[in-house]
């Protein structure tokens, strides 16, 4: 049940949160202070319409994502639960594009980079609607918030896959003595090795098959420590443990197709 005044009358709420360096408070943005002491002087339904309304990118009358959890931080917290949501909502809607863009670049698989989406949105929801002082800094950098906690979602998704498939090539290279990497290098870079194996390489993922051809047929390494060294990782803009995550799908898929 919504305690109307409590709903309705909203007095600002500064930053409780401080640094730990030097142990001054948080800042918001100029435009989201604003932006927030604006919606307080507001009547009820013209804060709830103006919250809710779907402004284009680019708009001057479209809020801050900051500003937006400050909102939702507050109707919950009034027992305004059908606003909070709505605002919710509008965030997800904000940020699911962003999320793809940053797992494309990553090249997740798409099941993976679909949990990572379903994980990172329960983060996002459980900080939204936290009344811990923690939940503050979304308040005072929302991207920052989102991209640092999607980056570790990835980082433990590409450690998992990791360990499975380098589990798998280490069985494989026990039980068959080699695995279908070696094979390739040690073809040679002629093209008898690339019309034996090409078949095999439609098998894989344009940048699979890339890092495959540039280490096992070209025999670049995978990174280096020599900023001028040509390398996998640097042709290709990534980085080492990404191109070793190609190479070890890459063997499960040559080994799949030989076992056919």
């Amino acid at each position: 049940m919504i305690d109307a005044s409590n709903a309705e009358n909203w007095a600002y709420r500064p930053l409780t949160r401080t640094r730990k360096e030097d142990d001054s408070p948080y800042k918001r943005e100029r435009q989201a202070e604003e932006e927030i002491q604006r919606l307080c002087k507001m009547r009820p339904r013209a804060r709830r319409e103006t919250l809710l309304a779907r402004e284009p990118a680019g708009s001057p009358a479209r809020l801050r994502e900051e500003t937006l959890v400050y909102a939702l931080r507050e109707c919950a917290v009034r027992g305004d639960d059908e606003t909070a949501w709505g605002l919710a909502e509008l965030l997800t809607e904000r940020v699911s594009g962003h999320i793809a863009r940053q797992l494309a670049k990553w090249r997740l698989p798409q099941e993976d980079a679909d949990d990572v989406t379903h994980d990172l949105f329960a983060l996002l929801f459980d900080a939204l609607f936290s009344q811990e002082a923690t939940g503050e800094f979304w308040e005072v950098r929302f991207w920052v918030c989102l991209d640092r906690r999607l980056w570790n979602l990835v980082e433990k998704r590409q450690a998992s896959l990791d360990a499975q498939l380098s589990e798998s090539s280490e069985q494989e290279a026990s039980e068959n003595g080699e695995s279908s990497m070696l094979r390739i290098r040690d073809s040679g870079p002629g093209p008898e090795a690339l019309a034996e194996y090409g078949e095999a390489l439609t098998a894989l993922a344009e940048h699979e098959r890339l890092a495959v051809y540039l280490k096992y047929i070209e025999g670049l390494p995978e990174e280096s420590d020599d900023p001028k060294r040509q390398t996998v990782a640097k042709i290709m803009g990534v980085t080492g443990r990404t191109v070793r995550n190609y190479l070890r799908r890459a063997e499960q898929k040559l080994r799949e197709w030989n076992e056919k």
